[in-house]
Order: C-alpha cells, then structure tokens, then sequence
C-alpha cells in the first residue's frame, strides 16, 4: 500500500485525462472513480481520507468543475 499525499487539482487533473475511459455520466462521477482508487492503495487526497471527500462531493460540500 502506498501512503502518500495528492491534492484535489491532482484529482481533478487526472479525471480529466481518464475521462474518455469513464463510464459516468457527468466529470464529478468521473472524480469520484479517482478518489475510490486513491482509497484503493491507500493515498490522501489533500491530507483527508478520500471516502470523506467523496461524502462531500454527494452532499454538495464540495462543487466538481464541470
């Protein structure tokens, strides 16, 4: 398992280029997918857990570009 540390532009970053590869509908989903890797091996996103980002991203504490 891996324990670094990205930032959210990094996920941001990276969502956009795997986005032709994505299922989801809208870029947030595409984010998300990200974010559930990151949780996957063990990254932080910005120092916080993914999953809690993610409960961010449903509830609309955090706003997704589009």
């Amino acid at each position: 398992k891996h324990n670094g540390n990205i930032s959210m532009d990094e996920v941001i970053s990276i969502a956009r280029q795997m986005r032709h590869r994505s299922l989801a509908r809208e870029l947030s989903g595409t984010i998300k997918e990200i974010l559930g890797t990151a949780q996957s091996v063990g990254c932080n996103v910005d120092g916080r857990h993914p999953h809690d980002i993610i409960d961010d991203i449903n509830s609309g504490a955090v706003e997704c570009p589009a």
